[in-house]
């Protein structure tokens, strides 16, 4: 019986979702955002007050659509938001993630030297370093997030953007609060403590601003683009905090997420074994780390037979797109062997993720590296999460070597 056909009850089937290990019911990772998909690929939340779009053509058309804004911490509003509130914070309101164009086009175009191919094959060097400095200490256990995932994921933005190697510790401090003001900010402790965390960001960047700032780095192209009134002093630390945030919080969340479905669906050999850049494509779309993006409303938008209506926020469900049966087949089996012509894991359009080419370099090395030490491992136990404000967090994720005769 192949992979793609079902099994009888109880009998676990390699790569499908959800997950099942000797009779016992594993939660599906994916579960947090596949329960919003309906046979409406648009449809209106009372509860919530916004649009939830699960189809994968229905947020390809969402995501480049003209008359739907990105700015929505500076313009959009939920039922729990006050009218006359600022959403998130002045500083995240400048990411230029949360811009349009032509503010967003040039405002990305400043730091875009980082992440091309030729500063990425540059910096290849020092990923396969840090991922094999990481795993070198001979151990029966890793935790996949506090023993590689985190601390890889801050080394490098840190090297990246300029900033001293002893910051990267604290990236993992700061993610959290910043990542709860993103969804939360309607809760006074979220705001104080999203706040005081960009705070300590922006005092970590003009302290490495004052001292000698490598060349090249993020630091130095936002000094530079400063220098020449290209941008102000706000825009320096707000770029630079979106780079120090969604480079480390995106890529660090999905490479404990790739090992994670791998191991829950029984695919590890299959990974291991299969062309890295095919595998990790697969792992991106089966549980993609930023599950949900944002739009504001403009103007009228018509898309599913909806009338989308001025001023409505719409949240474009990446994760569920990802899962669309209508693109992919079966779309809840993780296959390594799947050709993707595309998926929405970085979204789509101009606001393509800038990090793209980071996240899927920092990936493959290190499922390269971690499948050649660690051949044969299973889950120590159930992965550890929790929920932050709304946001399922992979807090642990411990694996230990298997030996001749466990269960595979």
């Amino acid at each position: 019986m192949s992979d793609r056909e079902r099994t009888a009850p109880g009998i676990p089937t390699p790569g499908r979702c959800p997950y099942q290990t000797t009779g016992r019911t594993q939660p599906d990772p994916c579960i947090d955002y596949l329960h919003l998909r309906s046979d409406e690929p648009v449809r209106w939340d009372e509860d919530l007050g916004v649009w939830l779009v699960t189809g994968f053509q229905e947020a390809t058309e969402l995501l480049r659509h003209p008359q739907l804004s990105s700015a929505w911490p500076e313009r959009g509003r939920t039922p729990l938001h006050a009218s006359d509130t600022n959403r998130t914070s002045e500083l995240v309101r400048k990411w230029f993630m949360f811009t349009d164009d032509p503010v967003h086009a040039e405002a990305r175009r400043v730091v875009a030297p980082l992440f091309t191919a030729r500063s990425l094959a540059r910096l290849r060097p020092f990923v396969e370093q840090t991922v094999d400095e990481l795993l070198a200490p001979q151990r029966e256990a890793l935790d996949v997030i506090a023993d590689l995932a985190a601390p890889l994921s801050s080394r490098v933005i840190c090297r990246i953007i300029g900033l001293p190697q002893e910051v990267a510790p604290r990236l993992a401090v700061w993610a959290p609060d910043i990542a709860a003001l993103l969804v939360a900010d309607y809760l006074p402790e979220v705001v104080t403590r999203g706040h005081s965390a960009l705070r300590e960001v922006t005092t970590a960047v003009d302290q490495a601003l004052n001292g000698e700032v490598p060349e090249d780095s993020g630091l130095w192209l936002l000094r530079e683009a400063q220098r020449r009134g290209v941008i102000a002093s706000e825009d320096v630390w707000a770029t630079a905090s979106l780079l120090i945030y969604a480079g480390f919080e995106t890529t660090s969340t999905f490479i404990g997420k790739a090992v994670r479905a791998a191991l829950h669906a029984g695919a590890w050999d299959a990974v291991r074994k299969a062309e890295p850049r095919m595998s990790v494509d697969e792992l991106l779309r089966f549980d993609t780390s930023v599950q949900q993006v944002a739009r504001f409303a403009t103007r009228p938008v018509t898309v599913a037979g909806k009338r989308i209506a001025p001023g409505d926020l719409v949240l474009i469900m990446l994760g569920a797109a990802n899962r669309d049966p209508a693109v992919f087949e079966d779309p809840n089996l993780l296959d390594t062997d799947r050709r993707i012509g595309r998926h929405l894991t970085f979204g789509y359009g101009v606001h393509y993720c800038l990090g793209a080419a980071l996240a899927r370099l920092e990936a493959e090395v290190t499922l390269e590296r971690l499948a050649a030490r660690w051949s044969a491992m299973e889950l120590s136990g159930a992965p550890t999460t929790r929920s932050h404000h709304g946001i399922t967090v992979l807090e642990h994720l411990v694996v230990h070597r298997r030996t001749e005769g466990e269960r595979i």
